[in-house]
């Protein structure tokens, strides 16, 4: 009897013993694989951010493309690889704690989108004042980039918003600067258009995907902004002033006043917009080769000399062609 309990408490002991080491090995397993799951959510994790991350550098730079290793975040790291042109791969491999976990995303850019044109000079406002005197030239008929008339579909040369902008512009331009506003119709090529632009919506757009910012400040010889085979979209976050041989191309955003001298070209779209008043002044041999768009409560036009001002499809086609845009479209996340 005695020997049977002594073998009984063995054999129970010996069970206990399996139990326990069988329940410790699973505690192990189990401790083992909630660690793993989560050292592979963090890697995710972390390389899908490296990925929303590099998007947002792509928004400011433009030309972006490479190899960015050893990206610190969430106490592990990612690689960045980017390359392609108008299709962008970005492929980012996260590591935490020694697991690894590659996300690739497959994007394009969204072109931009352009205000209708529908005059050289389009004024909205509910209060104009002009100054119109020299040699200023208003030209509603089509030019290439660079100014010279060709064949093409006239617009009006001056665009308002009501037969009382219109009337007010004939009955207050002198005879000569009536001649020079030439295009679609008859002279002075003043007509009201059809706009419902919204312009602070689409300027804050532009603002988003600008590609160089001035301060307030004049900018005269060496300024660039922007090239025929790379035009840019330019914000001047203020009252400005281009003279000497400033010149650029694409789109120029400005919230303020804006003053045009010496022998400053653009060569796309002038935007010059304001919450209240503002003040254009064109003088010397300045030239807007595309489209000129001022908005204001108040807008108070000056120009003299032998400013140009002139419709060019061939600027405002270029600006929309080659002209990359800050936002994304997604065609395939892949993880």
């Amino acid at each position: 009897m005695g020997k049977a309990v002594i073998i009984l408490a063995i054999g129970i002991s010996v069970i206990i013993s399996i139990l326990i080491f069988s329940l410790n090995k699973n505690t192990d397993n189990g401790l083992k694989t909630a660690i793993d799951s989560y050292s592979e959510t963090n890697a995710r994790l972390i390389a899908n951010s490296g990925i929303e991350i590099y998007l947002e550098k792509l928004r400011r730079n433009k030309s972006l493309t490479g190899n960015f290793l050893n990206n610190s975040l969430m106490e592990g790291s990612y690689d960045i690889y980017i390359w392609g042109a108008d299709t962008l791969k970005i492929k980012s491999v996260g590591h935490f704690n020694g697991v690894d976990h590659t996300s690739i995303a497959t994007a394009i850019r969204s072109q931009i989108t352009l205000p209708n044109i529908n005059s050289s000079i389009y004024v909205s406002s509910n209060n104009l004042s002009l100054n119109l005197n020299g040699n200023i030239d208003i030209n509603g008929n089509d030019h290439d980039i660079n100014g010279t008339q060709i064949p093409g579909t006239p617009l009006p040369g001056f665009g308002v918003d009501s037969p009382a902008d219109s009337a007010y512009i004939v009955n207050n331009i002198k005879p000569k600067v009536s001649d020079a506003i030439q295009g679609a119709g008859e002279e002075p090529s003043v007509y009201c258009v059809n706009d419902s632009t919204n312009w602070l919506a689409l300027t804050e757009n532009y603002i988003f995907a600008s590609d160089i910012t001035l301060p307030s400040g004049t900018y005269s010889n060496g300024t660039v902004l922007g090239t025929a085979t790379d035009p840019k979209i330019t914000y001047a976050s203020g009252d400005v002033s281009f003279s000497g041989n400033a010149s650029g191309y694409g789109i120029l955003i400005v919230n303020g006043n804006l003053s045009m001298s010496g022998n400053f070209t653009f060569h796309g779209i002038v935007i010059a917009y304001g919450q209240s008043t503002i003040t254009t002044k064109t003088t010397g041999n300045s030239g807007i080769y595309g489209a000129s768009i001022f908005v204001g409560q108040s807008v108070d036009m000056q120009a003299t000399g032998n400013a140009q001002l002139y419709y060019s499809s061939q600027a405002i086609t270029n600006a929309k062609n080659n002209i990359k845009s800050s936002r994304f479209q997604i065609l395939s996340w892949w993880e």
